[in-house]
């Protein structure tokens, strides 16, 4: 909601925060030389017409005339261009902030604040942001020129200079009134659009989905998307309505002070009609700056809106963040360690909604190095929750992970997510290889034949060519990333999942195999019964409890 030092001072003033000296009174001086000088040309103007029925050019006044328009080009220029060098500055350091804040967040409070709210962020806001920048831009030297103005009009007729104050104070005050309900309509407009928003990443996500089943798509497009877009659609309406209101106030003041000028002013004084008419010339030029003014107050409201989601998603970002302090590399390779031993991990979501609570755990495991380990549960038996908290995503509610006799915190869980390559069922496909430099071509080129997909993307000038594939594919295509990470611990989520029978058997024959022989440590998520007798060990995951399996036979490796 707008206040009043919303008003007086628009939060756009704190988000570009300007901290040089310089830069404040360069950018005050030229606000201020624009409006000014803007005035200046109407007292030209206004000196010209006077003499209108003389033959001759006034050369004195021409040159005034081009000097002054010259200046305010200059000045306005200057305001305009450095409010938005101003303003994109202040938009790039909140989105550099924003970036270490996600490097920095929690995997459970990014999971509930959601993408699609962050992007939102990003994008729409900070365009509102930079909209209401360019009406700032012009708004105040809009406000200096009209002081000027007035100070003019007193000049000529002090009682003129009275209806034109009073006229604007009552538009000020509707002003007021009105832009404090369009902040309110706004905010929620703005929150029903972000509802919306989230529906439609539901319907993006799940288009395959929606496709095939019509009650489905029925039911949530008229029973949820509908009902909020329709909720979105009235109070963006609300909003529109007092925005035409606001121009259409400002028009009856300024109809008010036309006729007061006009009609009133002459039976009250004693003034001229060369007099009456430079009054109604002043009023007629200042009619665009105050144009410019009024137009300005809900942009700034719709910044100010803006800037308050803004500020709202960092403070959360802010007050999840994680205590992981880079050290120097503590498990080193090739032999990186011996044991991982968690002893009474256990977690439990917070409770949301009434909803029960689910927890894992408490568990009491130990992987060693070169073991190859499958889990097997049903779904929602909490085997992604466990391999979250295994490899350090999520934070337990007690126990702890140790590795060769050095318990995991905060000092050392950045070298210990380090030990992990990691393809998760919900995996997001990269087309580069981050974090690895001088990735050997012919390398990858080779994994590309071995998983078949030669045909199917090619890797060139450092990037993946194509990357929409099948999931099957994609997932081959990960699992390359992942190969050449060359990490000493994997973890695949039924990665074998949507393969076809051939390239199931190579992964499970070939792949682990190969890397169990290079003393990887790989836990492998599967329900492919068949080659369960391929690990060493096998985990049940049941309603958020471990235990161990007895395999019937070994796999013989050759």
């Amino acid at each position: 909601m707008i206040d009043k030092v919303g008003l007086i001072r628009p939060k756009l003033l704190d988000f570009i925060d300007i901290q040089s000296q310089k830069d404040k009174f360069l950018l005050a001086s030229a606000t201020v030389v624009s409006g000014i000088i803007n005035a200046l040309t109407l007292v030209i103007l206004n000196t010209a017409a006077k003499d209108f029925d003389k033959p001759d050019l006034d050369e004195r006044l021409f040159i005034l005339f081009v000097l002054s328009v010259s200046l305010y080009l200059i000045s306005k220029r200057y305001v305009t261009h450095r409010i938005t060098e101003l303003v994109q500055g202040g938009i790039f350091n909140y989105r550099g902030r924003i970036l270490d804040l996600l490097r920095g967040l929690k995997l459970l409070s990014y999971e509930a604040i959601g993408k699609s709210q962050i992007l939102s962020m990003l994008s729409e806001k900070t365009e509102l942001i930079s909209q209401g920048a360019h009406r700032l831009a012009e708004g105040f030297p809009a406000m200096v020129m009209l002081i000027c103005s007035f100070i003019y009009m007193a000049t000529i007729s002090k009682m003129a200079l009275a209806m034109a104050l009073i006229c604007i104070a009552g538009a000020m005050v509707t002003i007021y009134v009105l832009v404090q309900s369009i902040s309110i309509s706004m905010q929620q407009a703005m929150a029903k659009d972000n509802e919306y928003f989230a529906y439609m990443q539901h319907v993006l996500d799940g288009f395959n989905e929606l496709k095939i089943n019509r009650e489905k798509v029925n039911d949530l497009y008229t029973n949820y998307m509908g009902e909020v877009s329709e909720e979105a659609r009235q109070k963006n309406i609300s909003t529109d309505i007092s925005n035409v209101n606001l121009q259409l106030y400002a028009q009856l003041y300024f109809y008010i002070l036309m006729a007061s000028v006009v009609f009133l002013l002459p039976q009250l004084s004693t003034l001229t009609a060369d007099k009456i008419m430079s009054i109604t010339t002043i009023i007629f030029f200042i009619m665009g700056p105050i144009v410019l003014i009024i137009d300005m107050f809900p942009s700034l409201a719709r910044a100010n809106v803006a800037i308050d989601y803004l500020q709202r998603l960092e403070s959360q970002l802010q007050s999840a963040q994680e205590d992981v302090f880079s050290t120097q590399e503590t498990f080193i390779a090739p032999h990186y360690f011996d044991r991982i031993l968690i002893s009474q991990l256990y977690f439990s979501y917070p409770v949301e909604d009434q909803g029960r609570q689910f927890s894992v755990g408490p568990f009491d495991l130990s992987f060693a190095r070169g073991e190859l380990i499958f889990i097997r549960g049903g779904n929602g038996s909490g085997k992604s929750t466990f391999l979250k908290l295994l490899t350090g995503l999520y934070e337990s509610n007690s126990g702890a992970i140790v590795v060769d006799n050095k318990t995991i915190d905060s000092e050392l869980l950045g070298n210990y997510r380090n030990l992990f390559s990691i393809i998760f069922t919900d995996f997001h496909l990269f087309d580069r290889f981050y974090g690895q430099q001088n990735v050997n071509v012919e390398m990858v080129n080779e994994y590309l034949v071995l998983m078949g997909l030669e045909k199917k993307t090619g890797f060139k000038n450092g990037r993946f060519t194509h990357t929409n594939l099948s999931t099957g594919q994609k997932k081959r295509l990960a699992l390359i990333i992942a190969l050449l990470e060359d990490k000493a611990v994997y973890v695949f989520d039924e990665v074998a999942a949507d393969q076809d029978p051939e390239f199931r058997q190579f992964f499970y024959d070939v792949i682990l195999q190969k890397l169990k022989q290079k003393q990887k440590t790989v836990i492998v998520v599967t329900h492919d019964e068949k080659y369960f007798n391929h690990c060493d060990r096998l985990l049940v995951m049941d309603m958020g409890q471990m235990r161990e399996e007895k395999i019937k036979f070994k796999f013989r490796r050759d």
